[in-house]
């Protein structure tokens, strides 16, 4: 039989998957025919960006057909050896005890009584149900299916993965950089455009988009940073850890104690204040409570200013690194850079 070659749109773009006697061969980005679209162009610096015709792809996307043939791919139910649901559960051999193959029926009465146990003795909110923010996520129905309809029948508790997207998405984006859905869908690039023509800096907090890159129209973020590196636009990373994108852009890197982000960000505000050196009328107009936020900041509301010097007790980065950033960031077009790509580009 010859080989056949199937389009998948996953959630990092579109890929060309190829068959033969019924076995996935390889898998590879879907490449776009010179009449299919015109791609977007953004000019700056004298220079036209434009995207490549081959879509990029996740980096677990390129693990799915070694997923699909592994020998540790669970294809049927399995029971714990020492677990008896109507007996003897021996919790503490989770992990430890080997598994046995159980027939469907079994697992299906198993799971239903179950539900049953834990509904009657703890009421339906001890039930957890896990769900997604989006239709391609394996839902039939989504919030309208099945599924939903029979856990709410239970009065679970929903476990919902909402805050890595649609929140992120349209209540960031609202707060970040005045994006709204009602005044009409964003460019897929987002703060890209914005970034070639009039960064300077870029501060990527708690961010390595090259890691997390693979959102829904399939480009590769990395190749934009590229470009804002070679526009010379700065590049600060903020992170506990030397991540990957750090790395590869060769940024300055700046590594607080894990927990302590919040510390540094008030000192960073509070040298914005004090040497007076923030956009006072974009603070009027755009913002909301930013006096009783300076009364916080400068310790009139809790007896602790919020210094550089506190700001290094707290999360272990020096007080003139704190400084030098913050004057900085003043004195440069600033992007705070988020989301999946980095600002540049992504969906929800």
């Amino acid at each position: 039989m010859s080989e056949q070659v199937f389009t998948n749109c996953t959630n990092a773009g579109p890929v060309s998957v190829y068959v033969k006697d019924g076995k996935v061969t390889r898998m590879r980005p879907l490449v776009a025919a010179e009449a299919d679209f015109k791609p977007w162009t953004i000019e700056a610096g004298g220079r036209k960006f434009s995207p490549p015709k081959k879509f990029a792809l996740a980096p677990y996307v390129h693990a799915d057909r070694r997923r699909l043939y592994s020998d540790e791919r669970i294809k049927y139910p399995m029971r714990r050896v020492d677990f008896d649901p109507n007996g003897e559960r021996n919790p503490q051999n989770r992990g430890k005890s080997p598994y046995v193959r159980i027939s469907w029926d079994e697992a299906l009465t198993i799971v239903s009584s179950e539900i049953k146990r834990v509904k009657e003795n703890y009421g339906g909110s001890a039930i957890s149900g896990l769900t997604s923010s989006h239709h391609n996520w394996g839902i039939v129905g989504y919030k309208m299916g099945p599924f939903a309809r029979f856990m709410n029948l239970l009065e679970f508790t929903p476990v919902m993965d909402n805050p890595d997207s649609w929140e992120g998405w349209h209540w960031g984006a609202t707060h970040t950089y005045g994006f709204y859905w009602r005044l009409g869908m964003p460019e897929q690039y987002d703060l890209l455009e914005d970034s070639l023509k009039n960064a300077e800096m870029i501060v990527l907090w708690s961010n390595d988009p090259d890691t997390t890159r693979g959102t829904y129209t399939g480009q590769d973020s990395a190749l934009w940073r590229q470009w804002l590196k070679e526009r010379g636009v700065k590049m600060v990373f903020i992170d506990p850890f030397h991540n990957f994108t750090a790395g590869v852009m060769e940024g300055k890197w700046i590594a607080p104690r894990i927990g302590t982000d919040t510390a540094l960000a008030m000192a960073i505000a509070h040298v914005w204040v004090t040497e007076d050196i923030y956009d006072k009328d974009y603070v009027r107009d755009r913002t909301v409570g930013f006096d009783e936020f300076k009364k916080y900041v400068l310790g009139e509301t809790d007896g602790q200013p919020k210094t550089p010097e506190w700001a290094e007790h707290e999360s272990g980065v020096k007080a003139r690194v704190i400084r030098a950033l913050a004057r900085e960031w003043a004195k440069k077009r600033t992007v705070l850079s988020g989301g999946a790509r980095g600002g540049e580009g992504g969906a929800c």
